[in-house]
Parts: C-alpha cells; sequence; structure tokens
C-alpha cells in the first residue's frame, strides 16, 4: 500500500480581500493519502481535517474526477 503524505490548507476564495474570517493556519496539516483508494473517497476525510465550512457537494467530487 503506497501512500503519499502531504500538507493541505483550505483556500477561500469567495472574498478575497477579506481574510478576516478564516485566516491561513500557520502551519497546514499533514493528511496521509493512500494509493488504494479512489480520491474522491479520500476527499471527505480533508474536508473534515480542515473543518471546512462549505459543503462538500457531489459536483464537487464529479469534477475532481475528471482530473485524474
Amino acid at each position: 500500500m503506497a501512500t503519499l503524505v502531504c500538507r493541505v490548507q483550505l483556500l477561500d476564495d469567495t472574498d478575497p480581500f477579506n481574510s478576516t474570517n478564516f485566516p491561513e493556519p500557520t502551519r497546514p496539516p499533514l493528511y496521509t493519502f493512500r494509493e488504494d483508494i479512489p480520491l474522491a473517497t479520500q476527499l471527505a476525510g480533508v474536508h473534515r481535517l480542515l473543518r471546512a465550512p462549505q459543503k462538500l457537494s457531489s459536483f464537487d467530487l464529479d469534477e475532481y474526477s475528471h482530473i485524474l
């Protein structure tokens, strides 16, 4: 089982001039992606880790599947 460990960070670009609502963390957290699990399945874990305020929709997951 191959893994990829990387730092993940939420970029809230809904209002690029307002950085007070969701300040960037000083050091993004680590997340371990597994090669044997589809990326779309792992995005929910990244979403929880980042405590993202937006909902993760099926459209978002569909868009990521076209990238890979």
